[in-house]
């Protein structure tokens, strides 16, 4: 009898720890997973700084290369793979109006500070594009289409930009001096501050656009029309605007300019002859 007494006690025993046992396995496997779900978060944020950190180091590396020719297909394959990236590339004489078709081209890319002096890019699509600060100097633009572009600061000396479109662009500060503007349409496009010397803007579309403070001396603006533009502060020093159409133009403070033949409503005609006394 002792035996079974013996056996009957050792089996309870078993059946009491069980439970403890089972819920400690329970809290242990409950712990675990609660520390993969709190580690995740701290994992991706890694994982997404690691890929922004890749990105910007593929983006310096393309600049890194010596050679001008692998320099400039790093990034010409950067263009083509779609990436929107491309700050400080080096473009330089490229015929980027090859690269991607001219209507995919190079919309709402970020090109900032990007080196693109004697590129082609002429027909290219440039929509809302970033360029500011960029070097344009004697690139082709011709029939571009840089709509809301931001070209702040950017460099367009001797730059051909005949027919393109620069509607609501901004080229505050910005450099066109010598550039070719003719037919070219800039309705509502901000040219604070620009320097326009010795720019050609035959029949240029300057509807409602700010010219505050630009620098347009021995500018071309024959047959321009400036329609509301704001002319405040500019200097029209040897401008020549035969033919121009300054209706309801705001030009105060405008300094010297040969107004002979410009076409003006009342109001405006009114201040120029206080202000220059060489308007019929």
């Amino acid at each position: 009898m002792t035996p079974t007494t013996t056996t009957t006690t050792n089996t309870n025993t078993v059946f009491q720890k069980a439970p403890f046992r089972v819920l400690a396995t329970l809290l242990l496997i409950e712990g675990v997973m609660i520390g993969q779900v709190l580690s995740r978060p701290a994992a991706a944020q890694t994982g997404a700084a690691k890929t922004g950190a890749a990105k910007t180091g593929a983006a310096q590396d393309c600049n890194k290369i010596s050679d001008q020719v692998q320099r400039t297909a790093c990034w010409l394959k950067k263009i083509k793979a779609g990436e929107k990236y491309l700050v400080g590339a080096d473009l330089r004489g490229v015929k980027l109006n090859e690269v991607g078709g001219r209507e995919a081209g190079l919309k709402y890319r970020n090109l900032q500070q990007a080196d693109l002096r004697m590129a082609y890019l002429n027909g290219v699509n440039l929509t809302e594009a970033n360029l500011t600060g960029a070097d344009l100097s004697g690139a082709d633009l011709t029939g571009a289409n840089l709509l809301r572009a931001d070209l702040a600061g950017a460099k367009l000396t001797k730059a051909n930009l005949e027919g393109a479109n620069l509607s609501g662009t901004k080229l505050t500060k910005a450099n066109l001096e010598g550039a070719n503007l003719n037919y070219s349409v800039l309705t509502k496009a901000d040219l604070s501050g620009a320097d326009l010397t010795k720019a050609r803007m035959n029949e240029v579309d300057l509807t409602g656009a700010n010219l505050t403070d630009a620098k347009l001396q021995q500018a071309d603006l024959r047959g321009a029309n400036l329609t509301k533009a704001k002319l405040a502060m500019v200097n029209l020093t040897g401008a020549d605007l035969r033919g121009a159409n300054l209706e309801w133009a705001d030009i105060r403070y405008t300094r010297s300019a040969d107004l002979t033949g410009v076409k003006t409503d009342k109001y405006t005609k009114g201040n120029f002859i206080v202000l220059f006394n060489n308007i019929k």
